[in-house]
């Protein structure tokens, strides 16, 4: 069987839900350096994946990479998003992510975009930028929401786990700034490139640019929420835990196509 970006993208699929399987394991002291070993593994297929596109379509943008090249951008934060903590709640974060992995992993594998050649109007680091940008900003976004699912189970006895649950919504804030930051410059590439490309700073007839800004409003939201401290602690660790709904239905969805059988 010749070997194709399809092929390799199936074998990160297989990877990433060995290290899943492997986080998920009761015996902490094989966990770690297997979960590590797949999912390194599974980032070296999956880096190998965006590189072949990237080389077939250089220097223009390949199309709708974003589905493959998601997966790739969010493994590389898992190692970071709880430090090397072996915590219940790091590990429950560690967990939550490889689990998106391998739900992005399915959906792209069954759901891909018909290819599209790449087009001369995306020949810029414009069009590079608002890609890469976008991708670490979602990333970032994932590793909020983690930890806000992850901090979502103390509020049963909020009095006791108070100071765990202030521990948690700082790094689920430090995390969706930071993914704010990167979301925002993506948007300033996508502006620029769409000005110089089509003559308007934002082309409504394309889901990928008007539903950044919708994600964008969302998290705009978040910080806002959390520097006035107008809603209680429970409230907003409730609105973070939406921000993965959010990532899949309005940045996501546009890079899926029909329904198509990966095997």
């Amino acid at each position: 069987m010749a070997i194709t970006t399809h092929s390799l993208f199936l074998l990160a699929g297989a990877l990433y839900g060995l290290a899943l399987l492997t986080a998920l394991a009761p015996d902490r002291r094989g966990r770690g350096p297997w979960a590590g070993m797949f999912l390194a593994s599974g980032l070296a297929v999956n880096l190998a994946v965006v590189a072949w596109r990237y080389h077939q379509a250089w220097p223009m943008l390949p199309m709708h990479l974003g589905a493959v090249a998601l997966p790739f951008c969010l493994g590389l934060l898992v190692p970071f998003a709880a430090g090397k903590a072996e915590t219940y709640m790091a590990l429950t974060v560690r967990r939550i992510l490889l689990a998106q992995i391998v739900l992005l992993v399915g959906a792209a594998l069954c759901f891909p975009k018909d290819f599209y050649l790449p087009f001369l109007k995306s020949r810029t680091l414009l069009a590079h930028g608002f890609l890469w940008f976008g991708l670490a900003g979602k990333g970032c976004f994932a590793v909020s929401a983690a930890w806000a699912l992850a901090a979502l189970p103390l509020f049963r006895h909020a009095i006791d786990n108070r100071q765990a649950a202030v521990a948690a919504m700082h790094r689920c804030q430090r995390w969706a700034a930071l993914g704010f930051a990167l979301w925002t410059l993506s948007m300033f590439a996508g502006e620029l490139w769409s000005y110089l490309g089509w003559g308007t700073p934002v082309v409504w007839e394309d889901p990928a640019l008007t539903l950044t800004m919708a994600a964008w409003f969302f998290y705009a939201g978040l910080l806002h929420l959390h520097l006035t401290r107008l809603w209680s602690l429970k409230s907003r660790v409730l609105y973070a835990s939406l921000g993965g709904l959010v990532l899949l239905s309005l940045t996501c969805v546009p890079d899926f196509g029909p329904f198509r059988a990966p095997f």
